[in-house]
């Protein structure tokens, strides 16, 4: 079976969008290189549009899943965009090893500066994706 690993950044976010990503390979490491390939191809305001919409539509036509939480996606593009001007380097593999928490200790990311509601809203909330959620370090 082909890996995300073994995938460029281009065929990765093209599978993605296209929803023809395997399931069983749409996990947080993938979630977390999606915001990265989108952030330095648009920037982190249309970064965070995209990866909402992309998502979304991952989680309805792929995954079956009406579990979309809007405001994690949100945090996956604010967090790995706050660690990504705190890095050197352009090179997504490094930036995880340089700051491992990304990878291992996400949650608790997502539980210290956002709060731990936010792993319970799901897509049923009415947020605009382009408003900025609280986050600080």
């Amino acid at each position: 079976m082909l890996t995300t690993n073994e995938l460029s950044d281009n065929e990765l976010l093209e599978k993605v969008e296209n929803c023809t990503l395997s399931a069983e390979l749409f996990n947080h490491e993938t979630q977390l290189r999606l915001s990265w390939i989108l952030i330095n191809k648009y920037g982190l305001k249309i970064a965070t549009l995209k990866n909402c919409k992309i998502k979304e539509q991952f989680f309805i036509k792929v995954l079956n899943s009406d579990k979309f939480n809007l405001p994690l996606t949100k945090s996956y593009t604010e967090i790995l965009h706050y660690f990504m001007q705190k890095s050197a380097t352009k090179n997504f593999d490094k930036l995880l090893r340089e700051f491992p928490r990304l990878k291992y200790d996400f949650k608790k990311l997502v539980n210290t500066h956002y709060g731990f509601e936010i792993l319970k809203q799901h897509r049923h909330k009415e947020i605009k994706p382009l408003e900025t959620i609280l986050f600080t370090f």
